[in-house]
């Protein structure tokens, strides 16, 4: 019995420590609130707001006799009625109806909005070619040419396509950019927006302090590759420019981003202890991507864990929470 005891007072001795991501997250807000100002997406209310929602409310309206059962079917009216009051507020948006057969009925169709597209902002003095951008940036020219070559490749061949021909693509004009607007759809709300603003300002400094890159979702796939990212990569933005082709006709502008690509850990899947995905550098292949920016879906926030890896913090919103988890 002694012994027992003994061990029962040692697991909690070893237990009993605050050495949990929760915790550990805290050590970071401070310097993100002074390099970045109040950010409107960061929440750390997800877990409390389900418990109160699903568990606390429901409890405090049974009669405590069997409540988890109770517990549950108000939890279910709740959200049954939050569905309805949903499709009342989308049909009530009905500009015409469509007749069905001859039956005298009609089915209401919610028009069509149109969807915000990013836009780029900022613009970088000194950067009217892609020389000047490679300059600006300290990267080397090379590089960055061969990541425009590989985008191109990969584009369908028309009259707005870029030209392949390295000569060519020197001479055209540029112009870079330290700001990207992003709209993205609200939680549950696909008519509302949340914009979220990321920066790139490559080697200057970003309001007297260091130079600012920011963590982004980059979509590179469908929702069956990389694991539990469901088709998104985390990238860190590395610049921001447009071209215009004046070769062609068309005049086609392509609007791009330099992104810096980190490759998920254990094919992208939850490491159980933690409960959070891990990202590291990429060692075996090419780290830079240029993509449109349509393809940049979004920040992302990722805290340092090691020698250049990473912890995916999944739960900075309810979107993010809902769509990864």
């Amino acid at each position: 019995m002694i012994a027992r005891t003994d061990r029962r007072a040692d697991l909690i001795q070893c237990e009993n420590h605050f050495n949990f991501i929760k915790m550990h997250f805290l050590t970071h807000f401070a310097s993100h609130v002074r390099r970045f100002g109040s950010i409107s997406i960061y929440s750390t209310d997800i877990g409390e707001l389900a418990h109160k929602d699903q568990i606390k409310d429901g409890y405090r309206r049974s009669n405590k006799n069997e409540a988890a059962r109770q517990i549950f079917s108000h939890y279910g009216r709740q959200h049954g009625i939050g569905i309805r009051l949903q499709t009342i507020e989308a049909l009530s948006k009905v500009q015409y109806g469509i007749v069905v057969a001859d039956r005298g009925m009609e089915m209401p169709t919610v028009s069509s909005r149109s969807t915000p597209r990013p836009v780029l902002k900022g613009r970088m003095k000194n950067t009217s070619t892609l020389t000047e951008l490679c300059t600006a940036l300290d990267m080397h020219c090379s590089n960055i040419m061969e990541e425009i070559l590989r985008f191109i490749r990969q584009t369908a061949a028309d009259d707005q396509r870029l030209p392949a021909d390295p000569a060519e693509l020197w001479l055209l004009p540029l112009e870079g950019f330290a700001h990207l607007e992003i709209p993205v759809p609200d939680f549950q709300e696909t008519d509302r927006f949340q914009i979220h603003r990321a920066r790139c300002t490559g080697t200057k400094a970003f309001r007297n302090s260091g130079s600012r890159n920011d963590w982004m979702w980059v979509q590179a796939g469908g929702e069956a590759n990389y694991g539990d990212l469901r088709g998104r990569l985390l990238a860190r933005l590395l610049a921001l420019f447009k071209i215009s082709n004046i070769l062609t006709e068309a005049a086609a502008v392509h609007r791009l981003s330099l992104v810096g690509i980190l490759d998920p850990i254990n094919g992208a899947r939850f490491h159980i202890p933690s409960g959070y995905i891990r990202v590291s550098n990429r060692i075996n292949s090419r780290d830079m991507r240029i993509v449109s920016i349509g393809a940049v879906i979004g920040q992302a926030q990722v805290i340092p864990s090691g020698e250049k890896q990473w912890i995916v913090n999944h739960r900075i919103d309810l979107r993010t929470f809902n769509e990864i988890y």
